[in-house]
């Protein structure tokens, strides 16, 4: 798993949760491992907007189910990041 990812998600759930999350796993779930609801949910994407330069979640496609596990997000933001940098180049 990308590091620099991983480290922003600990450190937005961290913040969202109000408790420290360390250990995080690819096959860890934010609705169960986490109990994040969908307003949760919402705020931790929005902290990974500001935590990293260049990531926007479209509104429009933005769901808790589509990238549930720390694998799926993680693999949406490295993708959402290199597309943001393809643009600026």
């Amino acid at each position: 798993m990308n590091t620099t990812i991983s480290t922003a998600i600990a450190e937005v759930l961290t913040e969202v949760l109000e408790r420290p999350v360390t250990d995080l796993r690819p096959e860890m779930r934010f609705d169960r491992d986490f109990d994040l609801d969908s307003y949760m949910f919402v705020q931790f994407l929005l902290g990974l907007e500001d935590k990293l330069p260049g990531l926007r979640f479209d509104p429009e496609t933005i769901g808790q189910a589509g990238f549930n596990t720390m694998e799926n997000l993680v693999q949406h933001v490295e993708a959402s990041l290199a597309r943001a940098e393809q643009a600026h180049a």
